[in-house]
């Protein structure tokens, strides 16, 4: 093989290792990651331009900043968001809600990456701070977007994911 073929090959060749190793993380993580159990917050999505299906909101987004450690406070308020945190979770009835939000990767315990955006008040005036887990649309069998649409409206939609070393994959949603 000539020189300029071998140039060919590897041009040819550097796209398509660059497009797997883009699929190792997400793959590793739906064989060998931890099951959570998310509970999803009302919303109305609508666009008709991507087919059917469901923008989720969760609980575990808006944290009261009692569990955020100081220093993610501190850092927010010097700095500003957004930045990633590390936020431990912790199964209760079925759902893992969180437990504590921090800049350091936890050693154990099952736990995701988020980046935190900001602080503020919610609705009834409690300090909260709202993260964001890249979790957020799931796409469905044609012509069952209405049905999934109810259910997100009222909050009945439970997320589950794939967890491993703080890295997520949204595998399935299911109606409670």
């Amino acid at each position: 093989m000539n020189k300029r073929a071998k140039q060919l090959v590897l041009a040819c060749s550097l796209p398509v290792l660059i497009l797997l190793g883009l699929c190792i993380t997400p793959i590793y993580t739906m064989l060998t990651g931890e099951e959570m159990i998310l509970q999803t917050k009302p919303l109305d999505p609508s666009d008709p331009f991507r087919g059917d299906y469901v923008t989720l909101r969760y609980e575990a987004e808006e944290v009261p900043v009692g569990l955020v450690d100081k220093a993610v406070i501190n850092r927010i308020q010097n700095q500003g968001g957004p930045f990633d945190v590390y936020v431990l979770m912790e199964k209760k009835k079925g759902v893992h809600t969180p437990t504590r939000v921090t800049l350091e990767k936890p050693k154990k315990g099952i736990f995701l990456k988020a980046t935190i955006n900001y602080t503020d008040k919610d609705n009834q005036g409690q300090d909260i701070a709202f993260l964001d887990y890249n979790l957020d649309n799931y796409y469905l069998e044609d012509n069952t977007g209405t049905e999934w649409e109810k259910a997100s409206a009222k909050g009945e939609i439970l997320a589950k994911l794939k967890v491993n070393n703080g890295y997520a994959v949204l595998t399935d949603i299911t109606i409670k």
